[in-house]
Formats: C-alpha cells, structure tokens, sequence
C-alpha cells in the first residue's frame, strides 16, 4: 500500500515538474507594434556544454519552428537585407537532480483524541513507527532563449526564454512537437502587449 501512495505521489508531481517556466523582458522605450519584417542575426552563441547538443539538424528544426511561430504572427522574413529587426536563439542544457523525501507512517503514531462527555479531551501516544523513503530523479533541465535585436545597433530589444525538463528519449515528431512548444510558448509574448 504505501508503495502505490509513493507511486502516485511521484505521477502526480512529475507533470507539474515537465511544464515550461516563461520569462522575457523587453526594452519599454521601444514601439514594437512598427516590427514587421525579420532576418536572422549573424550567428548563435552557445555555452560550452549546450554544444554537444546542438547538431545541424537541431539547429535547423528550432529555426523552422521559429520562422513558422513568426510567420503565424503575421511577420514576414526579409528577401532584401533590410529588416525591423533581427531574430536569434541560444540553448542550454544542464545536468540536474531531485531527492525527494516521503514519510510513511506504519502502524499507529502520535495523535490527540476528543471524547464524547463533559470536559474530556486528551492526548494519547500509539504505538508503531515511521519510516521514509528517498526517491532520486537525475534529468536534464533545457533552456531555449530568443532574442529580438535591433540590426542597426545590434543591441537587445525583447528576450524570451522559455526552462523545463527534457525527456530522456524521444524520436523525431516527439522532438518537432517538443521544439515547436518551446518556441510558440515563447514567442506568443511577442510583441510585448504593453509599450
């Protein structure tokens, strides 16, 4: 019995864990609603230990999913060199671990009881014994950041980066739908809907 409780304990936290966390900021000085047309920037950057990650077919499936989230919002990639602004990514992947502890409780264990009557309440020690138990999860936790940068001063307008656990196997659709969450999660807080 307690280990079905420590089984669905752990189901029932894990989706919550698998959610991506949101964050941008943006430069408030700036109309963003007069962005139209994008390129990319020049080149990615990328920590040492995300390199071994990004492959070309990585790189190429995050910019497609980039450039069809952008061309969804009704923005349109530039065929002259000119462009309001220009778009890039980074990742990083980290190495992490959860312990988690749960207290079992067999037998019977501390408590206080109230009894029918006049004036009687008390308390009462049972006997028994607790136990626990150490769950130990290692994952990968990944991050995707896009950046919106200004091509004539090559300064950072918008940023959005969106963090969660990685599977640890998965095939080519489940990669796509995993690139394509990560990007639209991010990219719907673009514009930012505030000047």
């Amino acid at each position: 019995m307690k280990n079905l409780l420590l089984t669905l304990s752990i189901a029932l936290f894990i989706p919550g864990c698998s959610s991506l966390s949101v964050n941008t900021d943006y430069d408030s000085k700036i109309d963003f609603s007069q962005l139209k047309t994008y390129r990319w920037h020049a080149e990615n950057t990328h920590n040492e230990a995300s390199k071994k990650y990004l492959t070309a077919i990585t790189d190429q499936r995050i910019r497609s999913a980039i450039e069809r989230q952008l061309q969804a919002q009704n923005l349109i990639k530039s065929t002259t060199g000119k462009a309001d602004f220009l778009v890039n990514y980074s990742i990083a992947v980290e190495d992490k671990t959860d312990i988690h502890t749960y207290n079992n409780y067999n037998g019977m264990y501390p408590g206080y009881g109230y009894r029918a009557g006049y004036g009687y309440y008390g308390g009462g020690m049972g006997m028994g014994y607790a136990s626990s138990e150490t769950q130990v999860t290692h994952y990968q936790q990944g991050t995707l950041i896009i950046d919106i940068i200004n091509p004539e001063t090559d300064q950072l307008m918008w940023r959005g980066a969106a963090d969660g656990r990685l599977p640890k196997h998965s095939n080519k659709s489940e990669k796509d739908a995993l690139t394509q969450k990560y990007v639209s999660k991010i990219l719907l807080a673009f514009p930012p809907k505030e000047k």
